[in-house]
């Protein structure tokens, strides 16, 4: 008897359990892909993708140009968590606009209260790394480092497994200065262009802003070759209201160290902007050259 009770139990036991694995199984919300398809922009002055206009080369251009690249992926998060990525196919007579399509797989999307963000190159926001270039490498700003970014884009329906929103508006994340430098001693005299192999760049208020991890700090651009000719930094800054010192530290070929700071007025500061600062002055120096002789004199 005792015996048949504990089956009993057991039995009782058991459907109970299952009872509420089932249930937990029911109430955990289940992920599905759905297609997203939106219209997105980028219309003023300052750029997603990068074009020269006017015929300029990158050292003369005063001007960069915004576009869409064909087939340019775009990355969709859901607050902080990233669901999908988009391929952007732009408008045939103005590359301003594109048509951006793909999936997202996520259990959370509810039409007329979702929101979803919209970043552009790359799902990984940083800016270390870079080597100079504007364009035309792995590497290049408009490759790697040239962010755009829709906040807030409304889901307005959802159909089957389909996902419609509003239209998305993009905004460059940073600005893009052109650089050269030359050195005068003591602010007279002629002035020697400097080969750049490499710069840290600082802001005098310290709001230079790295990536998720490393937050703000002095950002380091290391050249593949010394070069005296202009090259590209990409600059997101956390102040974008007030004018500030930018500071450099500009290493030469030779390992000779360079310092010294450009005022930026207050109406380049907001990110988007193109900031062109080629042969800027420096007066002061540290350090001495790499010597590849052997010395015999002890002096």
């Amino acid at each position: 008897m005792k015996q048949n009770n504990h089956i009993a139990i057991f039995v009782l036991l058991a459907m109970a359990f299952s009872g509420c694995k089932e249930e937990m199984l029911v109430q955990q919300p289940r992920e599905i892909t759905w297609t997203l398809t939106i219209q997105a922009s980028r219309i003023d002055d300052d750029t997603r993708g990068i074009a020269i206009v006017n015929g300029e080369n990158e050292a003369n251009t005063t001007e960069l140009q915004s576009i869409w690249k064909d087939k340019e992926q775009v990355f969709v998060f859901n607050g902080d968590t990233q669901i999908g990525s988009l391929t952007a196919t732009p408008d045939e007579t103005d590359a301003h606009y594109a048509t951006l399509s793909g999936t997202v797989t996520t259990s959370e999307i509810t039409a007329g209260s979702t929101r979803l963000a919209l970043l552009t190159p790359s799902g990984d926001w940083t800016y270390t790394g870079q080597e100079g270039s504007l364009m035309g490498s792995v590497n290049s700003i408009d490759s790697k480092y040239n962010f755009a970014r829709a906040n807030d884009v409304l889901v307005t329906g959802v159909s089957g497994k389909n996902i419609t929103t509003e239209n998305a508006s993009f905004a460059n994340q940073q600005s893009i200065y052109r650089l050269s430098f030359r050195y005068q001693k003591n602010g007279s005299g002629e002035k020697t262009p400097i080969p750049v192999k490499s710069i840290i760049l600082s802001a005098e208020n310290g709001g230079i802003w790295r990536n998720a991890t490393d937050g703000t700090g002095p950002l380091t651009v290391l050249l593949p070759s010394a070069t005296t000719d202009p090259f590209f930094v990409s600059l997101r800054n956390q102040n974008t209201t007030d004018e500030e010192a930018l500071k450099f530290q500009v290493i030469a070929s030779d390992g000779i160290t360079y310092i010294g700071s450009k005022t930026i007025p207050a109406a380049y500061k907001p990110n988007g902007t193109f900031v062109s600062i080629k042969n800027a002055t420096l007066t002061e120096r540290l350090g001495v050259p790499f010597v590849t002789e052997t010395i015999n004199t002890v002096m």
